[in-house]
């Protein structure tokens, strides 16, 4: 299995790198209904901290990978990983594609009872293995090793949460990936870490 993510995420590396967006300043939508955390939700931070960020991202988004791999391990380093923030993930897919949607639950499953970050690298730098059998044989690997994730993957009840989350999204008039969402301001698109920075300042007062 080791041999399996080295080799799609060596794949994946390839197209990551060629990724790139100049950031700007960026405006806010104000969001008619609150978002909130909930169970199935992937927490890339300590759960306790007193500060929200919640990430509505797919794997398939080209600048959601790109936050990862240029804004995200600065933000890991100086926020999340000291307490001072909380990154809440929201996987969506607005293709209701079966594959996507299956590997979306083993992701959310994976964050909750088990080690998620090589599994949130296969995805990032190489989203197209979901449709693979070798990623059907991981996955089937990794319930085979962690019932609880296996309960979690095959209980899904029709994937309401990740169904959820696109309904959640549109009924905030929300448009594109990532949008991020502070304070019930809504931003859209890739923010560069210094951006990222001002906007903690304005919507948390933090530093």
């Amino acid at each position: 299995m080791k041999q399996l993510f080295s080799c799609f995420v060596f794949v994946g590396l390839l197209v990551l790198g060629s990724c790139s967006k100049k950031s700007s300043d960026k405006s806010f939508e104000t969001i008619k209904h609150e978002v909130t955390q909930k169970s199935g939700d992937v927490i890339l931070s300590d759960d306790s901290a007193p500060k929200t960020v919640f990430m509505y991202a797919s794997y398939n988004c080209d600048f959601c990978r790109y936050f990862f791999s240029r804004t995200y391990p600065d933000l890991k380093s100086n926020y999340l990983d000291n307490g001072k923030l909380k990154l809440v993930i929201k996987w969506v897919d607005f293709q209701d594609n079966p594959q996507v949607l299956y590997s979306l639950q083993a992701a959310s499953c994976i964050g909750r009872f088990g080690i998620y970050e090589k599994f949130h690298q296969l995805l990032l730098v190489n989203p197209g293995v979901v449709f693979t059998n070798d990623f059907v044989e991981l996955v089937d690997d990794i319930m085979e090793d962690n019932s609880e994730i296996a309960q979690c993957i095959l209980q899904n009840n029709e994937y309401e949460y990740l169904r959820g989350n696109v309904k959640e999204f549109r009924n905030n008039n929300l448009s594109g990936t990532p949008t991020f969402v502070l304070n019930n301001h809504a931003y859209s698109g890739f923010i560069s870490y210094d951006n990222f920075k001002k906007l903690l300042k304005k919507e948390f007062d933090i530093e």
